[in-house]
């Protein structure tokens, strides 16, 4: 198999995962309940009808595992790119200062367009 299917297939099956929790979630183990959502938010429900509400509660469900789900996909690609990837490995050492400062100005282009000239 070619590294870029390696990688693709790496990737589709962490999101697949990520996405079978998710909807296990909302559809089985805490479903959006319009009469508890009503009797804890009465007021709430009086002014917003329940289809945007039951759309609120997917997007929680969805947005906070799919931030924690990059660290797995940069471990996913690793493993299948360079055959190997490890998580929270701690490295001692020290970087020289033109390092830091190439990082620097790499993090600072990325982040918010500057150039460092």
């Amino acid at each position: 198999m070619a590294a870029d299917e390696k990688i693709k297939e790496a990737v589709s099956k962490v999101i697949t995962v990520m996405m079978n929790r998710v909807m296990e979630k909302v559809l089985v183990t805490a479903p959006f309940l319009p009469d508890k959502h009503k009797a804890d938010k009465p007021l709430y429900a009086a002014l917003v009808p329940d289809e945007i509400f039951k759309g609120a509660h997917f997007e929680r469900r969805f947005v906070t595992p799919f931030g924690a789900a990059w660290e797995s996909l940069a471990a996913a690609v690793a493993s299948a790119s360079l055959g190997r990837s490890e998580r929270w490995h701690v490295i001692d050492g020290q970087v020289n200062e033109g390092r830091l400062q190439r990082i620097t100005e790499v993090l600072n282009r990325l982040e918010h367009g500057v150039e460092n000239g």
